[in-house]
C-alpha cells in the first residue's frame, strides 16, 4: 500500500473512532436525560440540580420512592447495626408504600439495610427531602412532614420498646429522633 493511502486509511480509522465515541457519548447523555425525566415524574421534583443530586446518590426513577424511608434507615443504623426487628419494621413500612418484593426499590432498600449508606448519603438525601417539602403547598408540606415525623417516632419507640430509653442504643435513637423532628419543624 502506498504511503499516502496508508496515511489516509489511518486518518479515516481515527475519525471513524472519534465519531463512534461522540455518538456513544450522545447516547449516554440522552439516556441520562431520559432517566432524569423519569425521576422527575416519579418524585414530582422539577429542580434539575436536585434530580442530579439524586442521581449522584444512586437513586433512579425506580428507587426514588424510597426517599422518605431514608430517615428510618438512618435511625436503624444509628447504633451501628440493623436489628431484625428494625429490618422487619422498615420492610412493613415499605409494603405500606406499595414497594413490592423483587422490584429495584425493594432490592435497594435491602442493600441499605445490609450495608450502611455513607453519612454523605444521609445528609444529601435529607437535603433533597427538605427541598421536596419546600416545593409543596403549605398544607401538603405540613401534612407530609407530620406523616414522616409520626413514622420516625413510631419506629424509634418500637425499636426501643424492649429496652429502656436510657440504654446506649435508645439514647442514640432518641438523639437522632430529636434531630429529625428539628429538621422537620424548620421551615
Amino acid at each position: 500500500m502506498p504511503q499516502g493511502a496508508a496515511h489516509l486509511a489511518t486518518e479515516a480509522e481515527y475519525f471513524h473512532r472519534i465519531e463512534a465515541e461522540l455518538i456513544e457519548q450522545m447516547r449516554h447523555r440522552a439516556a441520562e436525560e431520559e432517566e432524569l425525566r423519569h425521576m422527575a415524574e416519579a418524585s414530582h421534583i422539577a429542580d434539575f440540580q436536585i434530580l442530579e443530586t439524586l442521581e449522584k446518590l444512586g437513586y433512579t426513577h425506580h428507587t426514588v420512592i424510597l426517599l422518605h424511608l431514608v430517615p428510618l434507615v438512618e435511625m436503624a443504623w444509628v447504633d451501628g447495626s440493623v436489628s431484625s426487628t428494625e429490618r422487619d419494621h422498615i420492610l412493613a413500612v415499605a409494603r405500606e408504600h406499595h414497594i413490592a418484593k423483587n422490584t429495584p426499590a425493594y432490592q435497594q432498600l435491602i442493600a441499605w439495610l445490609e450495608q450502611r449508606p455513607s453519612p454523605e448519603f444521609f445528609k444529601e438525601s435529607w437535603r433533597v427531602i427538605q427541598a421536596e417539602f419546600e416545593s409543596l403547598p403549605a398544607n401538603e408540606r405540613n401534612a407530609s412532614k407530620a406523616v414522616l415525623a409520626h413514622s420516625c417516632k413510631e419506629f424509634a419507640y418500637s425499636s426501643c420498646e424492649r429496652s429502656s430509653w436510657a440504654s446506649r442504643i435508645c439514647t442514640a435513637k432518641r438523639n437522632l429522633l430529636k434531630e429529625i423532628l428539628w429538621r422537620l419543624a424548620r421551615r
